[in-house]
């Protein structure tokens, strides 16, 4: 006769489904963590490598041909479905965009901080900010895919300076486009994947705030979308995507507004909130003229 309490079995069979749920449902969300140390020494090493293998283009090569105002290319149709798990969908488009230079302390190469692209067509060309490639005297550029693919930065096809775009094109095949989508409204939800301070792959989420004209002494003033999901420096580049995975904006740039200061010896008073600016998609359209 078995004389533990009826309350007890029960208890135990629940507690045994529920450890049961739990292994399950771990091993389905478990994900690799991101090694941002290794992608940080990574970069400086196989973008070098690329520059000792004659690969690259130099940085001051790339800037002058930030003088192209457009490029060829059939964009594809805007995703309408949604996926099941938009990072997922939409992480292997993202890649870091990195720069190395030697010191005259050593020979190794050096990284000079990564910034945030993502894919615009499987054989190569990828889109960033203008001022990623503006004004540097480095030995080369070169992208790390989520995976672990490196690819030399070969060309600048198209860029805008006052729109801060740049398209450009690596070496290589089979990588995974993001479709370019539609204007989104103010309101509609939005999602970024960047690489703020190096931090590899993170994801925010808002909404868009507004668009508005840059203050600018020139007659045709920028236009910006201001949105609230959260970015720092690294994310420059990065894809602003609508609830499908479709491109809508990329990160620019962030501005801080502050009260007045109390004292006199303070510059500046307590935070108030951060403008994080991005540029629209309209914008990247501009640089892409379809052939058909």
């Amino acid at each position: 006769m078995n004389d533990t309490p009826r309350f007890f079995t029960r208890m135990s069979r629940a507690g045994a489904l529920t450890c049961a749920l739990a292994s399950s449902i771990g091993i389905c969300l478990a994900v690799p963590a991101v090694d941002d140390m290794q992608i940080r020494q990574e970069l400086a090493k196989k973008v070098g490598e690329l520059v000792d293998a004659k690969k690259t283009t130099s940085g001051e090569e790339l800037a002058k041909q930030l003088d192209r105002k457009s490029c060829s290319f059939k964009l594809p149709k805007p995703a309408n479905t949604k996926p099941h798990n938009l990072y997922t969908h939409c992480a292997d488009s993202v890649v870091a965009v990195a720069s190395v230079y030697k010191c005259s302390k050593c020979t190794k190469w050096h990284g000079s901080g990564a910034a945030t692209g993502w894919v615009l067509s499987e054989d190569g060309l990828m889109v960033t900010n203008y001022h990623v490639f503006e004004g540097k005297s480095v030995a080369g550029f070169g992208i790390r895919t989520r995976d672990g693919r490196f690819a030399p930065i070969t060309e600048i096809v198209a860029a805008d300076k006052a729109s801060d775009v740049a398209i450009f094109r690596v070496e290589g095949k089979d990588f995974k486009p993001l479709p370019v989508g539609p204007d989104a409204e103010v309101g509609n939800d939005i999602h970024i994947i960047a690489h703020p301070d190096s931090n590899f792959y993170t994801y925010t989420a808002g909404q868009v705030s507004r668009y508005y004209l840059m203050p600018s002494r020139k007659k045709n003033k920028p236009l910006r979308m201001a949105v609230t999901a959260e970015f720092a420096k690294g994310s420059s580049g990065g894809p602003v995507l609508d609830s499908t995975g479709n491109v809508v904006g990329m990160v620019a740039s962030t501005r801080t507004i502050y009260y007045p200061p109390k004292k006199k010896e303070d510059t500046k008073g307590p935070m108030q909130m951060v403008i994080r600016s991005c540029v629209p998609v309209q914008s990247i359209r501009a640089l892409i003229k379809d052939p058909s």
